[in-house]
């Protein structure tokens, strides 16, 4: 055979495997990697892990104080079409793979030192897949950090916008930039209002809005102010805030 037919040959066993290993649809599922909020309540909307074939999709279990709470047990609606386990045991982190193309299921959960289960949507998508989803229960797990500025705040804040502080992604495009004194707080302008991110303990002025996400990451919102206080391992510390 001469050299030319070669290459095309090997590019022609080239395409085919490609072929082979990408979807019917020709494209790669889109990877998510989001975090939400979930109570312990009955009517509780329920969330939907979507998976992809081939890829593993982990999610992991936080208190509302940011702490990790591990997972007790859990138990999947067909087995024969997910394959659901723990990272390692006591882990706040469970992984889900699809055996099969398509499918769907259900995923009950339950974290340690809580009798109140948690039901997920498992489904299959050629579209978007989750990589990694970061979910905060609106309760306090075995390992809980509770601060006397947490307690404070009588309503637990679960708006898109404070949330988006505490992951530190997908922020309000009118969102302004502020600077800080300290590079351990970030801080924002909006609306008329300062959105702070930090993981020290927030101090004073009192806040409006206070959420901890996952990695004990505090968003806070507050009226504006050019100076606030945190506490750092026991130590309170002024920080300047300005444009």
């Amino acid at each position: 055979m001469s050299p030319e037919i070669i290459r095309d040959y090997r590019r022609r066993v080239d395409e085919s495997q490609k072929a082979a290993a990408m979807p019917p649809s020709g494209f790669r599922a889109k990877p998510i990697s989001d975090s939400v909020r979930m109570s312990l309540k009955s009517n509780q909307k329920l969330q939907t892990l979507f998976t992809t074939p081939n890829t593993v999709s982990v999610m992991a279990f936080y208190d509302r104080t940011g702490k990790a709470w591990p997972i007790a047990s859990f138990v999947v609606g067909r087995a024969d079409s997910f394959q659901v386990y723990a990272l390692q045991e006591g882990s706040n982190q469970i992984a889900v793979t699809p055996l099969v193309t398509h499918g769907y299921s259900n995923l009950i959960i339950s974290l340690v030192e809580e009798d109140r289960p948690i039901v997920i949507n498992l489904e299959t998508s050629d579209s978007k897949t989750h990589f990694r989803r970061d979910i905060t229960v609106e309760g306090y797990g075995p390992n809980a950090a509770i601060s006397p500025t947490e307690v404070s705040v009588k309503v637990p804040p679960s708006n898109g916008t404070m949330m988006a502080f505490a992951q530190g992604a997908d922020l309000p495009s009118a969102a302004v930039k502020l600077r800080t004194s300290d590079n351990n707080v970030e801080a924002w302008s909006l609306e008329g209002a300062y959105y702070l991110r930090t993981t020290d303990t927030y101090t004073s002025p009192s806040p409006q809005e206070m959420l901890t996400g996952p990695g004990g990451v505090h968003a806070v919102k507050i009226k504006p102010s050019p100076v606030v206080l945190i506490s750092r391992n026991g130590t309170i510390s002024r920080v300047r805030i300005s444009q």
